[in-house]
């Protein structure tokens, strides 16, 4: 197990991990200096234990939130406060050479944001007073209560999405994902939350229609290509879908595989599904139990893993059920499993809350041995890597 612990370093509170790897970690931190709201990129050199200021912004106005992707070399930084102005910055992560910085006005309020590559991205957006009468005449001619957009930041311009499908998703329901050395979409048009959609099922006698989870596929460069000609309906391939009687939703995934979460309600019977990157061969990764209300499912999203966590009195006892052999029992008070390293040290994340305020902890425990440490603070794991920050 490797932690790097760079506490010292991110002294602030507002700390967000960028990348990891086994030479660097990069992060953003935001903190107060002399007066002024600053945002460092900074570089921490994991061998000399230094750490380098890569670039800094003054940030002018505190109602501004900052959102980072990292694509390659180049960052792409977000900037909102759910108006209409947004700016978009990019940078070479490397170097802090700075290669965009413009301001982009919206119609509508910003609502979220998706990065596709280094130099295009979703922008969402929904009605506010100012652009009221425009969303009228939209939703009157289209049925959708919200606008996405495609940007390109080397062109700076432009094109609205004209598919209804991606039109009313919300942007976490659109993510990447790799197959065959190109980018592809993985969208879901799913129903609600998970428990809103087993209500559906519960109460379907009353529905005046079916209820549909829809999960779709479709490389990166056609569906820039339709967006671009204006097309209507983009060319998604559907890899899964559950009616009212099921539900389907993305879980997890490693380099080879995605993993989805399906259940079909009638049976209680719930699976893990996996599709295979390269080949898209579908398969069985495993079966859940449904019949005991004292356990739930947790999933490592970027691992490819799956635990299961059975409330006892005092402690969770957790048993891998997807790509991990992990049986161990641990207390109750060291929280929610946020991942876990080598197969063996899980890392837990639990939240203390007063009328004033909340304290953050995270807890290192050995399944092997029992042995756990605590923390005042927040981390991650990224591979066998786990940060504390």
């Amino acid at each position: 197990m490797k932690v790097v612990d760079i506490r010292n370093m991110a002294a602030a509170s507002n700390v967000e991990l960028i990348r990891v790897d086994e030479r660097t970690i990069c992060y953003a931190e935001e903190k107060n200096e002399e007066g002024h709201n600053s945002l460092f990129l900074l570089s921490y050199d994991r061998a000399t234990r230094r750490e380098t200021i890569i670039a800094n912004y003054f940030l002018t106005n505190p109602s501004y939130v900052q959102h980072y992707t990292l694509m390659g070399n180049d960052l792409i930084v977000v900037m909102e406060n759910g108006g209409s102005v947004i700016w978009v910055l990019r940078l070479d992560v490397e170097t802090g050479e700075e290669k965009n910085l413009e301001e982009i006005h919206l119609i509508g309020s910003f609502a979220g944001s998706v990065v596709l590559s280094a130099s295009q991205l979703l922008l969402f957006t929904s009605e506010n007073d100012l652009h009221k009468k425009l969303f009228e005449d939209y939703r009157s001619l289209t049925g959708l209560s919200q606008v996405v957009y495609l940007y390109d930041i080397d062109e700076h311009r432009y094109v609205y999405v004209r598919d209804a499908r991606l039109c009313s998703l919300r942007p976490e329901q659109i993510s990447l994902f790799s197959s065959g050395g190109e980018s592809q979409l993985l969208i879901q048009e799913t129903y609600g939350s998970e428990q809103e959609k087993e209500t559906c099922y519960r109460e379907r006698r009353w529905l005046e229609k079916r209820i549909w989870d829809r999960i779709w596929a479709c490389p990166l460069s056609r569906f820039l290509q339709s967006v671009q000609a204006h097309e209507e309906y983009l060319p998604l391939l559907r890899l899964f879908g559950a009616d009212t009687d099921g539900m389907v939703r993305f879980c997890s995934e490693d380099r080879r595989k995605l993993y989805f979460r399906a259940v079909y309600f009638p049976k209680d019977d719930e699976r893990i599904l996996a599709i295979d990157k390269e080949t898209g061969e579908r398969s069985i990764a495993a079966v859940l139990r449904r019949d005991d209300d004292t356990s739930f499912t947790f999933f490592d999203r970027h691992a490819g893993r799956a635990y299961r966590l059975q409330e006892m009195r005092r402690t969770y006892r957790i048993t891998g059920v997807l790509n991990s052999h992990v049986r161990a029992e641990y207390s109750r008070d060291l929280g929610i499993p946020i991942g876990c390293a080598e197969d063996r040290y899980l890392v837990a994340r639990y939240v203390m809350s007063d009328e004033k305020d909340s304290f953050v902890f995270h807890s290192i425990f050995d399944c092997e041995t029992g042995d756990q440490q605590s923390y005042e603070c927040r981390a991650a794991v990224k591979d066998d890597t786990i940060i504390l920050y």
